[in-house]
Protein backbone atom coordinates (compact mmCIF):
# COMPACT_ATOMS: atom_id res chain seq x y z
CA UNK A 1 0.00 0.00 0.00
CA UNK A 2 1.29 3.47 -0.87
CA UNK A 3 2.41 5.63 2.03
CA UNK A 4 0.15 8.36 0.60
CA UNK A 5 -2.97 6.20 0.85
CA UNK A 6 -5.77 7.75 2.96
CA UNK A 7 -7.95 4.87 4.23
CA UNK A 8 -11.18 6.81 4.78
CA UNK A 9 -10.84 8.57 1.44
CA UNK A 10 -10.47 5.18 -0.20
CA UNK A 11 -13.55 3.98 1.69
CA UNK A 12 -15.47 7.04 0.51
CA UNK A 13 -14.61 6.14 -3.09
CA UNK A 14 -15.75 2.55 -2.47
CA UNK A 15 -19.03 3.82 -1.01
CA UNK A 16 -19.68 6.02 -4.05
CA UNK A 17 -19.00 3.17 -6.46
CA UNK A 18 -21.12 0.74 -4.46
CA UNK A 19 -24.01 3.16 -4.03
CA UNK A 20 -23.96 4.05 -7.70
CA UNK A 21 -23.80 0.47 -8.93
CA UNK A 22 -26.64 -0.64 -6.61
CA UNK A 23 -29.12 1.58 -8.45
CA UNK A 24 -31.12 2.24 -5.30
CA UNK A 25 -30.99 4.06 -1.97
CA UNK A 26 -28.77 2.41 0.61
CA UNK A 27 -28.76 2.53 4.42
CA UNK A 28 -25.57 2.92 6.48
CA UNK A 29 -26.08 -0.61 7.83
CA UNK A 30 -26.26 -2.11 4.33
CA UNK A 31 -23.17 -0.23 3.22
CA UNK A 32 -21.31 -1.14 6.39
CA UNK A 33 -22.04 -4.85 5.96
CA UNK A 34 -21.38 -5.04 2.22
CA UNK A 35 -18.08 -3.14 2.34
CA UNK A 36 -16.89 -4.36 5.77
CA UNK A 37 -16.67 -0.82 7.12
CA UNK A 38 -17.44 -0.08 10.79
CA UNK A 39 -20.94 1.39 10.96
CA UNK A 40 -19.87 4.56 12.78
CA UNK A 41 -17.15 5.13 10.17
CA UNK A 42 -19.65 4.56 7.36
CA UNK A 43 -22.07 7.09 8.88
CA UNK A 44 -19.34 9.76 9.16
CA UNK A 45 -18.26 9.21 5.55
CA UNK A 46 -21.84 9.20 4.29
CA UNK A 47 -22.64 12.43 6.09
CA UNK A 48 -19.49 14.09 4.74
CA UNK A 49 -20.33 13.02 1.18
CA UNK A 50 -23.91 14.24 1.63
CA UNK A 51 -22.73 17.66 2.84
CA UNK A 52 -20.66 17.96 -0.35
CA UNK A 53 -23.66 16.82 -2.44
CA UNK A 54 -21.82 13.72 -3.67
CA UNK A 55 -24.62 11.78 -2.01
CA UNK A 56 -28.25 12.72 -1.44
CA UNK A 57 -29.88 11.71 1.86
CA UNK A 58 -33.54 10.75 2.02
CA UNK A 59 -34.38 10.00 5.63
CA UNK A 60 -31.84 7.36 6.70
CA UNK A 61 -30.88 6.21 3.22
CA UNK A 62 -28.44 7.55 0.64
CA UNK A 63 -28.21 7.73 -3.16
CA UNK A 64 -25.87 9.46 -5.60
CA UNK A 65 -26.07 13.25 -5.34
CA UNK A 66 -26.05 16.23 -7.73
CA UNK A 67 -22.30 16.85 -7.53
CA UNK A 68 -21.61 13.52 -9.21
CA UNK A 69 -24.22 14.29 -11.85
CA UNK A 70 -22.49 17.59 -12.55
CA UNK A 71 -19.12 15.87 -12.83
CA UNK A 72 -20.64 13.36 -15.22
CA UNK A 73 -22.11 16.15 -17.31
CA UNK A 74 -18.77 17.96 -17.39
CA UNK A 75 -16.98 14.80 -18.50
CA UNK A 76 -19.54 14.21 -21.25
CA UNK A 77 -19.31 17.85 -22.29
CA UNK A 78 -15.51 17.72 -22.55
CA UNK A 79 -15.77 14.58 -24.68
CA UNK A 80 -18.27 16.22 -27.03
CA UNK A 81 -17.21 19.86 -26.93
CA UNK A 82 -15.55 19.69 -30.34
CA UNK A 83 -18.78 18.55 -31.99
CA UNK A 84 -20.85 21.05 -30.02
CA UNK A 85 -18.49 23.89 -30.92
CA UNK A 86 -17.97 23.14 -34.61
CA UNK A 87 -20.99 25.05 -35.98
CA UNK A 88 -19.81 28.09 -34.03
CA UNK A 89 -16.24 27.67 -35.26
CA UNK A 90 -17.54 27.52 -38.82
CA UNK A 91 -19.62 30.65 -38.25
CA UNK A 92 -16.57 32.47 -36.91
CA UNK A 93 -14.40 31.35 -39.83
CA UNK A 94 -17.11 32.33 -42.32
CA UNK A 95 -17.32 35.80 -40.77
CA UNK A 96 -13.59 36.46 -40.37
CA UNK A 97 -12.10 34.29 -43.10
CA UNK A 98 -9.54 33.02 -40.57
CA UNK A 99 -8.86 29.67 -38.92
CA UNK A 100 -10.82 29.18 -35.70
CA UNK A 101 -10.35 26.61 -32.94
CA UNK A 102 -11.46 25.64 -29.46
CA UNK A 103 -9.13 24.49 -26.69
CA UNK A 104 -9.64 22.80 -23.32
CA UNK A 105 -7.31 22.05 -20.43
CA UNK A 106 -5.38 18.79 -20.57
CA UNK A 107 -3.03 18.54 -17.62
CA UNK A 108 -0.63 21.49 -17.82
CA UNK A 109 -1.25 22.01 -21.54
CA UNK A 110 -4.18 22.83 -23.79
CA UNK A 111 -5.81 20.33 -26.10
CA UNK A 112 -7.01 21.76 -29.41
CA UNK A 113 -10.35 19.96 -29.50
CA UNK A 114 -11.63 21.12 -32.89
CA UNK A 115 -10.49 23.34 -35.76
CA UNK A 116 -12.19 25.04 -38.68
CA UNK A 117 -9.55 26.02 -41.22
CA UNK A 118 -9.60 29.21 -43.23
CA UNK A 119 -10.49 28.77 -46.91
CA UNK A 120 -7.86 31.34 -47.90
CA UNK A 121 -4.69 30.17 -49.63
CA UNK A 122 -2.53 31.93 -47.04
CA UNK A 123 -3.78 30.88 -43.64
CA UNK A 124 -2.63 29.66 -40.24
CA UNK A 125 -3.00 25.91 -39.89
CA UNK A 126 -4.01 24.28 -36.61
CA UNK A 127 -4.43 20.58 -35.96
CA UNK A 128 -7.20 19.11 -33.83
CA UNK A 129 -5.83 16.80 -31.16
CA UNK A 130 -2.57 18.69 -30.71
CA UNK A 131 -1.34 19.85 -27.30
CA UNK A 132 -0.02 23.39 -26.93
CA UNK A 133 1.71 25.30 -24.14
CA UNK A 134 -0.46 27.66 -22.14
CA UNK A 135 1.99 30.54 -21.70
CA UNK A 136 2.55 31.29 -25.40
CA UNK A 137 -0.70 30.39 -27.17
CA UNK A 138 -3.87 32.45 -27.38
CA UNK A 139 -6.28 29.77 -26.21
CA UNK A 140 -3.74 28.61 -23.65
CA UNK A 141 -3.48 32.05 -22.10
CA UNK A 142 -7.27 32.19 -21.67
CA UNK A 143 -7.21 29.07 -19.53
CA UNK A 144 -3.98 30.09 -17.81
CA UNK A 145 -5.43 33.50 -16.96
CA UNK A 146 -8.38 31.77 -15.33
CA UNK A 147 -6.07 29.56 -13.25
CA UNK A 148 -3.93 32.59 -12.38
CA UNK A 149 -6.97 34.56 -11.22
CA UNK A 150 -7.67 31.82 -8.68
CA UNK A 151 -4.07 31.14 -7.66
CA UNK A 152 -1.43 33.80 -8.34
CA UNK A 153 1.35 31.30 -7.59
CA UNK A 154 0.27 28.90 -10.34
CA UNK A 155 2.52 30.48 -12.97
CA UNK A 156 5.64 30.02 -10.83
CA UNK A 157 5.85 26.34 -11.81
CA UNK A 158 5.82 26.97 -15.57
CA UNK A 159 8.88 25.91 -17.52
CA UNK A 160 9.43 28.39 -20.29
CA UNK A 161 10.72 27.53 -23.74
CA UNK A 162 11.68 30.28 -26.15
CA UNK A 163 9.87 29.50 -29.42
CA UNK A 164 10.23 32.87 -31.13
CA UNK A 165 11.82 36.20 -30.27
CA UNK A 166 8.44 37.29 -28.87
CA UNK A 167 7.85 34.31 -26.59
CA UNK A 168 7.33 35.27 -22.96
CA UNK A 169 10.08 33.63 -20.95
CA UNK A 170 9.77 34.87 -17.36
CA UNK A 171 7.19 34.77 -14.60
CA UNK A 172 7.25 38.56 -14.27
CA UNK A 173 6.53 39.12 -17.97
CA UNK A 174 3.81 36.47 -17.98
CA UNK A 175 2.18 37.97 -14.91
CA UNK A 176 2.04 41.37 -16.64
CA UNK A 177 0.57 39.80 -19.78
CA UNK A 178 -2.11 37.87 -17.87
CA UNK A 179 -3.11 40.92 -15.83
CA UNK A 180 -3.60 42.85 -19.07
CA UNK A 181 -5.56 39.96 -20.59
CA UNK A 182 -7.92 39.74 -17.61
CA UNK A 183 -8.50 43.49 -17.73
CA UNK A 184 -9.38 43.63 -21.44
CA UNK A 185 -11.26 40.31 -21.66
CA UNK A 186 -9.17 38.54 -24.30
CA UNK A 187 -5.70 37.07 -24.78
CA UNK A 188 -3.15 37.40 -27.55
CA UNK A 189 -0.45 35.23 -29.03
CA UNK A 190 1.56 38.00 -30.67
CA UNK A 191 3.88 35.84 -32.81
CA UNK A 192 4.88 34.00 -29.63
CA UNK A 193 4.23 30.41 -30.68
CA UNK A 194 5.08 30.70 -34.38
CA UNK A 195 6.73 33.52 -36.27
CA UNK A 196 4.36 35.62 -38.40
CA UNK A 197 1.23 34.13 -36.75
CA UNK A 198 -1.08 35.96 -34.36
CA UNK A 199 -3.98 34.63 -32.32
CA UNK A 200 -6.78 36.22 -30.30
CA UNK A 201 -8.87 34.13 -27.91
CA UNK A 202 -11.67 34.56 -25.38
CA UNK A 203 -13.24 32.40 -22.65
CA UNK A 204 -16.13 30.02 -23.17
CA UNK A 205 -18.16 29.73 -19.97
CA UNK A 206 -20.68 27.36 -18.43
CA UNK A 207 -24.01 28.41 -16.92
CA UNK A 208 -22.46 29.44 -13.59
CA UNK A 209 -19.70 31.50 -15.20
CA UNK A 210 -16.79 29.07 -15.00
CA UNK A 211 -14.31 29.15 -17.87
CA UNK A 212 -14.40 25.69 -19.43
CA UNK A 213 -12.77 26.31 -22.82
CA UNK A 214 -11.18 28.96 -25.02
CA UNK A 215 -12.32 30.04 -28.46
CA UNK A 216 -9.71 31.57 -30.72
CA UNK A 217 -8.86 32.90 -34.15
CA UNK A 218 -5.42 32.32 -35.68
CA UNK A 219 -4.24 34.34 -38.67
CA UNK A 220 -1.11 35.45 -40.54
CA UNK A 221 0.30 38.59 -38.91
CA UNK A 222 0.32 40.40 -42.27
CA UNK A 223 -3.47 40.12 -42.33
CA UNK A 224 -4.25 40.31 -38.61
CA UNK A 225 -2.65 43.63 -37.77
CA UNK A 226 -2.87 45.08 -34.28
CA UNK A 227 -5.30 47.75 -35.44
CA UNK A 228 -7.85 45.02 -36.14
CA UNK A 229 -7.82 43.68 -32.57
CA UNK A 230 -10.95 45.54 -31.34
CA UNK A 231 -13.01 44.34 -34.31
CA UNK A 232 -11.70 40.78 -34.04
CA UNK A 233 -12.34 40.74 -30.30
CA UNK A 234 -15.96 41.80 -30.86
CA UNK A 235 -16.51 39.05 -33.44
CA UNK A 236 -14.86 36.25 -31.44
CA UNK A 237 -16.55 37.36 -28.21
CA UNK A 238 -19.98 37.43 -29.86
CA UNK A 239 -19.64 33.85 -31.13
CA UNK A 240 -18.18 32.71 -27.79
CA UNK A 241 -21.26 34.05 -26.00
CA UNK A 242 -23.49 32.07 -28.35
CA UNK A 243 -21.44 28.92 -27.74
CA UNK A 244 -21.50 29.53 -23.97
CA UNK A 245 -25.31 29.76 -24.11
CA UNK A 246 -25.45 26.50 -26.08
CA UNK A 247 -23.21 24.75 -23.56
CA UNK A 248 -25.22 26.13 -20.62
CA UNK A 249 -28.38 24.72 -22.15
CA UNK A 250 -26.74 21.31 -22.56
CA UNK A 251 -25.34 21.07 -19.02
Amino acid sequence: MSKYNIPNLKRACEILVFTGSSGREMSPLEISRELSIPRTTAVRILETLAEADFLARDGKKYALGPSLTKLGNITALRANIGDIAYPYLKKLTDITGETSHIGILSGDKVLIARVCESPLALHAASRAGSLVDMYCSGTGKVLLADLYSKDRNYIKKIRFQKRTKNTISSVKALQKDLEASLARGYTLDDEEYHDSIRCLAVPVKDKVGNTIAALGITAPAVRFEKRFEPKMHALVSSVAKELSARISAAS
